[in-house]
């Protein structure tokens, strides 16, 4: 399972076979807590994997991780996440339009709005997070952030799904990354995360997933 994550960014997101739930938006964090400066941009790139677990079933799955921002202010930047994913012989498609606001030096707000496709149907959803972490000179930092999501489920995909409507769902999860700096405009990111995901009508699953990918920042 770790030579699927030894390459570049990403964090991971599953539905498993016996609980249909409406997909989120990308709900990594990679990176953080700073925003980008103004007038640069940040791209990323990754992998991860990862499982949601309900009672009576679960399954793994593995999925990629694309990331632009732009710095309108050395507090503001924004940007898209996109994710996809694949599991058994299904495929996610999801991204958001996200905004990141630093409060403070060490704690960022992020909000975004965003749209998915999957083989049991579409989604809009939207998520909420604050983050905090070390910012020094050293090699490594570290962050966390407290997320909240959520996605409303409708009939019809491109993977083709039909009439199918997925469930409605709410999702809350920590996310935990490390940040090594391997040049001045190049971050190695290794994420986890672990939470919670609460589809309407049933009983509420645990999401796990890890990821690692590359951050660049590149400049005016």
């Amino acid at each position: 399972m770790l030579k699927k994550i030894i390459f570049l960014l990403f964090i991971f997101f599953m539905i498993t076979a016996c609980t249909s739930f409406a997909p989120p938006s990308p709900l990594m964090t990679f990176g953080g807590p700073k925003t980008i400066e103004k007038s640069h941009s940040e791209v990323g790139l990754g992998v991860g994997t990862g499982v949601v677990m309900f009672p009576g079933g679960h399954a793994p799955g593995q999925g990629w991780f694309g990331r632009y921002k732009y710095g309108f202010s050395d507090d503001f930047d924004f940007g898209i996440d996109a994710v996809g994913l694949s599991r058994n012989d299904k495929e996610t498609f999801t991204a958001k339009l996200a905004g990141r606001y630093l409060l403070t030096n060490k704690l960022r707000l992020e909000t975004g709005l965003g749209f998915a496709d999957d083989s049991e149907g579409k989604s809009f959803n939207g998520d909420i997070a604050l983050t905090t972490g070390t910012i020094n000179g050293k090699i490594w930092n570290y962050y966390t952030s407290l997320r909240f999501g959520a996605s409303k489920g409708y009939p019809g995909s491109l993977f083709g799904s039909g009439d199918n409507v997925p469930n409605d769902a709410l999702f809350a999860l920590v996310n935990l990354g490390s940040q090594g700096n391997i040049e001045k405009n190049q971050r190695f990111i290794f994420e986890g995360g672990f939470g919670y995901v609460m589809p309407r009508g049933n009983r509420a699953g645990t999401l796990i997933y890890l990821s690692c990918g590359i951050l660049f920042d590149i400049g005016e």
